[in-house]
């Protein structure tokens, strides 16, 4: 059989990549097969063979694709601002446009339902150094604004940073079925506790208005 155009095997292979995705974040790891990718994509599971080596390479690049999505919206934007009070506002504020996303519209869910197995342990192991990445990433901003005087953490940064992860991740199928002005609410009520808790009395007085 001849090889399909380079433009074709492009388009046949994201036309995969995407429902592949949607399939993986309703129903996760178990709850999909490749002849379900297969059908969802119009192609026989032969055609998917050739493409993919198996079901578990192609959750592991869904699920990178995520984290990629999770990245642009969420955390980027919360290292790129030098206020790191702002930065926190800015993470809550990417979190919603991210749920707003169509590609993640039909739900993400199903990639935290990843059994535990030594097929899956490739799967297990990118998701927690992405959590682990994010954790980093979010502690380092509260470092900062204990260096900025914004934040008095004492010896509670360690875990504020892994359970504002743990929030977020969390809230991802609480929150996607709320409009946006529900959403809104929901992670404003969200910083706004966190800033009560341990933000610096007179650096909340920067914050009159944005929350």
């Amino acid at each position: 059989m001849p090889r399909k155009p380079a433009h074709a095997q492009t388009d046949t292979l994201k036309t995969i990549q995407d429902r592949a995705f949607e399939l993986f974040g309703r129903h996760g790891y178990e709850g999909v097969s490749i002849g379900d990718i297969a059908e969802a994509s119009g192609l026989s599971k032969g055609a998917m063979y050739w493409h993919f080596e198996g079901k578990e390479n192609l959750f592991l690049e869904c699920l990178r694709r995520l984290h990629e999505i999770f990245d642009d919206y969420v955390l980027r934007p919360m290292r790129d601002q030098p206020d790191a009070m702002l930065g926190i506002i800015a993470l809550f504020g990417g979190f919603e446009r991210m749920l707003r996303d169509p590609r993640i519209e039909n739900g993400v869910a199903g990639y935290w339902l990843v059994p535990s197995t030594p097929e899956t342990a490739t799967l297990t192991n990118e998701q927690r150094a992405f959590e682990a990445r994010a954790q980093s990433s979010v502690r380092q901003v509260l470092e900062a604004g204990a260096r900025q005087g914004s934040f008095d953490l004492g010896d509670a940064l360690e875990p504020m940073s892994r359970a504002m992860i743990s929030l977020l991740e969390a809230s991802i199928l609480a929150l996607r079925n709320q409009n946006p002005t529900e959403v809104h609410q929901t992670t404003t009520v969200l910083a706004r506790t966190l800033f009560r808790a341990y933000a610096r009395p007179e650096a909340l007085q920067k914050l009159s208005g944005l929350l």
